[in-house]
């Protein structure tokens, strides 16, 4: 997870933010990865959350 650069996360309800960001903070250490969250109406699937990351590779 160290590896982890940056993710956008898209949230299908905003009211579970909390709940994700207790959960980023439990994966990640400080220094934390850059993160930008998008309310969407709706994912594939019905998906509740979708995470896009970028990831640094040797």
């Amino acid at each position: 997870m160290s590896d982890v650069l940056q993710l956008t996360l898209y949230l299908a309800e905003m009211d579970a933010y909390q709940r994700v960001n207790d959960t980023y903070e439990h994966y990640f250490d400080e220094a934390y990865p850059a993160r930008t969250t998008v309310g969407v109406c709706e994912l594939l699937g019905g998906a509740a959350v979708t995470v896009d990351s970028v990831v640094a590779m040797e």
